[in-house]
C-alpha cells in the first residue's frame, strides 16, 4: 500500500513540476521617472547586483519572457532615457542588441535571457559593438540614398 502511494506522491510531483511556470527577475525602471535607475549593476560573479528594481515578470499564457533595455536618444533636446523592463514578444534578435531609428528618436533595444541581465553594464561585446554601428550607418545611408 506504500509503494502505491509512493508513485502516487511521484506522478503528482512530476504533473506539478510540468505546469509550474519558470518565472524570469528583470530590473523594471525607467530613467525618466526614476534617476538611479541609469546606473544599475548588471549581476556578475565580480559584481554585487543592485536589486532595487529586480522584479518577477508576469507574462501572458503561452509567452516566455526575457529581460530588455531600451535607451532612447531624442533628437530635438539631445536627452536620453532608459528603459529596463521584461519582454514578451519576440525580438528581431535575441540576446543581443539592435537599433531603431524612429522620427525624431532613436532606440537602441538589448535583449538577454539570463536573470537581472538587464544592467548598467553593456549587454554586447565590443565586436558586437562595432557591427552594430557599422550596420546603422549602412541602413542610414541606404535610407537616405531611397528617399532622394
Amino acid at each position: 500500500m506504500s509503494t502505491t502511494i509512493f508513485i502516487y506522491a511521484v506522478c503528482l510531483a512530476l504533473v506539478a513540476n510540468f505546469m509550474s511556470v519558470s518565472a524570469i527577475r528583470c530590473h523594471q525602471c525607467n530613467t525618466h521617472d526614476n534617476e538611479d535607475c541609469g546606473g544599475l549593476v548588471v549581476n556578475t560573479p565580480r559584481a554585487q547586483r543592485d536589486n532595487q528594481y529586480l522584479k518577477d515578470c508576469a507574462p501572458p499564457s503561452g509567452k516566455e519572457a526575457f529581460c530588455r533595455k531600451t535607451v532612447i536618444k531624442f533628437e530635438a533636446n539631445n536627452e536620453h532615457r532608459i528603459e529596463r523592463g521584461c519582454g514578451f514578444i519576440e525580438e528581431k534578435i535575441q540576446n543581443a542588441c539592435f537599433t531603431a531609428d524612429n522620427e525624431g528618436y532613436k532606440q537602441i533595444i538589448c535583449t538577454c535571457a539570463d536573470e537581472g541581465c538587464n544592467g548598467a553594464k553593456s549587454l554586447m561585446g565590443a565586436r558586437q559593438v562595432a557591427y552594430s554601428l557599422v550596420g546603422s550607418v549602412v541602413s542610414l545611408a541606404l535610407a537616405s540614398v531611397i528617399r532622394h
